[in-house]
């Protein structure tokens, strides 16, 4: 197993989490720093894909505005998607050309979120690699979004906790729109974010094969 440092933060913007993974990244793709489980929370925020579009969202700026959200283009993988209070995003920054490979490291982070809301108590919860995501009678609980540059992964997965569930009708979610979004609340099950949080970077761990410490990040 790999040493790795799990950092895990209260509220953080989007555009400062993305400054801050990208600053990472080329420190764990120059050998300078040991992967990276970063575990937080966002401001409300849209954000599609490399193949999303901004019209996978049914409202305008000026009623996103009123709601305290914002939309963002971005550069990872997948479509459109929400983040903000009641999720736990995962942003997992790991260099994978040794061995690992792309579709062993989806698959792990999928299965790491399925983990955490079954120890939460979501019993019914089920891994779709193919549809890169944990799900519950075909309800969405957490979603994958990645991007890798020069064999390092951004991005990552987000489990809903005990989010509003009504900032996903207000979009088609991963071009998906007949996909209903549920929460580890809205399950019946226990929505205790450190504790989820606790499963969820064990899990991660366990199936990336890290043994991670926890840290502060340096930057």
């Amino acid at each position: 197993m790999r040493p790795a440092l799990l950092a895990r933060s209260p509220r953080v913007g989007y555009v400062e989490a993305w400054d801050e993974q990208r600053r990472l990244a080329g420190l764990v793709r120059a050998g300078d720093c040991p992967p990276v489980i970063w575990l937080l929370e966002h401001d409300p925020v849209y954000t599609y894909g490399r193949h999303g579009t901004r019209a996978d969202l049914f409202i305008d700026d000026d009623a996103l505005a009123a709601l305290g959200a914002q939309c963002l283009a971005t550069d990872r993988g997948g479509q459109m998607t929400w983040h903000g209070p009641g999720q736990v995003t995962g942003y997992v920054i790991m260099d994978l050309r040794g061995g690992t490979g792309v579709r062993r490291f989806v698959e792990a982070l999928v299965d790491g979120m399925t983990d955490a809301a079954r120890q939460a108590g979501v019993t019914g919860a089920m891994s779709d690699h193919d549809r890169m995501g944990t799900y519950v009678d075909g309800r969405k609980l957490g979603s994958v979004g990645i991007r890798v540059a020069e064999g390092v992964s951004m991005h990552g997965i987000a489990l809903n906790v005990d989010p509003d569930l009504a900032w996903f009708t207000r979009m088609s979610a991963c071009g998906a729109p007949d996909v209903v979004a549920t929460s580890i609340a809205a399950e019946g099950g226990v929505a205790d974010r450190a504790r989820v949080e606790d499963a969820l970077s064990a899990a991660l761990a366990e199936r990336l094969d890290l043994a991670p410490a926890p840290g502060a990040l340096a930057g």
